[in-house]
């Protein structure tokens, strides 16, 4: 079951943001003054920006995080202006969803835009964490991206995908659903690119990795020789 997290433009310029598992309805709670509370006296209101979220936890999490920014995040939020929503936070730009790398090897992927929208949401509530989770698909074509729990020891500077996300999602390939790709994860302090330890960890075995930092997002090829990077474009489904 997915879960959305959402924000509401409120009259006089108020903004709410909330979680659900039913957005159609839950919108139509607000807009019609059912849900007791805060947006019941600021009528009328507009969804102005969601995002789904496998987890009711994930999407929870985002809430929580959404609801300390300042009124100027939150607009760049609804904007996509992910560069300024890094800025804001950090001092510095953030992650970009408006440009592909143009990748040092001769292939390419395609990832669609609300899978990139939730990759980049997911580093942005991780931080100062990295985030990490798989890239799911099939041949050049990331159709799911799947967050997974950092259950590395010292998660501020390393990554380790929770390998309970991995084993599922090889059981679900095996019924018929998407294969996995790779996997992505973000630099909150570095570039986007592999670092001395990623490329320590690098197995070799063709798998892609994105990363994401410093209003940059970067597709690479683990292959054989080492990485190469990959050039992306974007989907709308």
């Amino acid at each position: 079951m997915p879960f959305w997290t959402y924000l509401l433009h409120c009259r006089g310029g108020v903004f709410y943001t909330g979680h659900t598992d039913d957005l159609e309805r839950r919108i139509a709670e607000h807009k019609s003054g059912l849900v007791h509370g805060f947006t019941q006296h600021l009528q009328p209101v507009e969804l102005v920006w969601t995002q789904e979220f496998a987890t009711r936890d994930d999407a929870f999490k985002a809430e929580r995080k959404i609801k300390g920014w300042s009124r100027g995040k939150k607009l760049a939020l609804i904007r996509g202006d992910w560069e300024k929503i890094s800025r804001l936070a950090k001092g510095k730009s953030g992650p970009s969803t408006s440009s592909g790398r143009a990748g040092r090897g001769a292939d390419g992927i395609t990832i669609g835009r609300h899978e990139l929208q939730a990759l980049l949401m997911e580093c942005v509530t991780a931080h100062p964490n990295e985030a990490c989770g798989l890239l799911l698909g099939h041949d050049q074509r990331i159709k799911r991206v799947r967050p997974a729990r950092n259950v590395h020891p010292t998660p501020r500077t390393h990554f380790e995908v929770d390998p309970q996300v991995l084993v599922d999602a090889h059981r679900a390939a095996r019924r018929g659903g998407p294969g996995v790709l790779g996997h992505y994860h973000s630099h909150p302090t570095g570039r986007a690119e592999p670092s001395a330890t990623d490329r320590e960890q690098a197995a070799g075995d063709g798998s892609v990795w994105a990363i994401v930092a410093g209003g940059d997002v970067a597709f690479w090829r683990d292959g054989e020789d080492g990485f190469a990077a990959l050039s992306y474009s974007l989907a709308d489904r």
